[in-house]
């Protein structure tokens, strides 16, 4: 389904992956992901109107290294819609290898065991915070972790309520101010761009559960409060990629101790509430993949969604 790997030491500077050659395998790679029949698609085809998303960006990367030994992060991080800009963002990354740098910084997460003591009796004695099924959470190996958003509390709330460190997917927008996006960091938070094919993101993400950490991730990509939306498939896309099992967990309070439109917290009750893991076995077809994450973004749903008070 993907173009054959090529020999060791095949980059842009050989011939291999450069000109037609790279346009004809990085198309092929496309149809491969996204299990399309017939030729490749046409350089002026929109990745959009093809089916192509961030989980079959994700593909695609792991596809091309596996067989250019080509890294797609190091061609930057900047918009694609079409196959013709995805061969130039290939072939930058071709030419510039390394480019991207470490994804992990130094003292990532390590401020995290502090601030879960420090916040743990403010939360319990601020919003009388109910835990429930913590003990379900495995005591060790990689689990990933799905909550439903309603509140920059969220975080705080699942991180003093959980038996483990997490290790939190956040959007880009809170880490704006350098001073913040590092104290995230200490945290153990990273940023995903919501905007782009975050590729750096789920790199990362899937570095944690390979590590046998918790990730915790919100897979209705954005918060509502009051309303559930639908999860996008991204939590059990890692899932099915690592074997690692899925984790819903249900957040009920938050949206109405600081809604978005107030700065000071009220005091209400906050529960959180974790559900039986989820077995998952891993998958290896790309499109049988996608398709069994979509289902288990469902399922992942359907679990919290009663015990959400609205």
């Amino acid at each position: 389904m993907y173009p054959g790997p090529v020999q060791s030491g095949a980059m842009a500077g050989d011939g291999v992956a450069r000109g037609g050659a790279l346009d004809e395998r990085v198309a092929t790679a496309v149809a491969g992901v996204l299990g399309l029949d017939g030729p490749p698609p046409a350089s002026d085809a929109l990745l959009a109107e093809l089916g192509f998303d961030s989980l079959a960006y994700a593909e695609l990367g792991t596809a091309l290294q596996e067989s250019f030994g080509i890294d797609l992060l190091d061609g930057g991080m900047v918009p694609v819609r079409t196959v013709g800009e995805l061969v130039r963002v290939v072939q930058r990354a071709a030419d510039s290898p390394g480019a991207a740098g470490d994804l992990v910084p130094v003292r990532f997460g390590s401020g995290q065991p502090l601030a879960r003591s420090t916040l743990s009796g403010v939360f319990r004695s601020l919003f009388d915070l109910q835990v429930e099924g913590n003990h379900l959470l495995p005591p060790s190996g990689p689990v990933v972790l799905c909550m439903n958003h309603e509140s920059i509390l969220d975080i705080p709330a699942v991180a003093v309520s959980s038996t483990r460190p997490i290790t939190f997917m956040a959007k880009r927008e809170l880490f704006r101010n350098p001073v913040v996006g590092r104290a995230y960091w200490r945290m153990g938070a990273f940023s995903v761009d919501r905007e782009l094919f975050d590729l750096r993101a789920v790199r990362i993400g899937l570095d944690v559960i390979r590590r046998g950490q918790v990730l915790g991730m919100y897979p209705e990509g954005k918060r509502h409060p009051g309303t559930l939306l639908e999860f996008l498939p991204g939590a059990p896309w890692v899932a099915l990629s690592t074997g690692a099992p899925l984790m819903p967990c249900a957040i009920v309070g938050t949206e109405r101790a600081l809604p978005p439109d107030r700065r000071i917290p009220k005091r209400v009750p906050i529960r959180v509430t974790f559900l039986p893991p989820i077995d998952v076995d891993p998958v290896d077809d790309p499109v049988k993949r996608r398709t069994e994450a979509e289902r288990l973004a469902g399922e992942l749903r359907s679990a919290i969604r009663p015990l959400l008070s609205y």
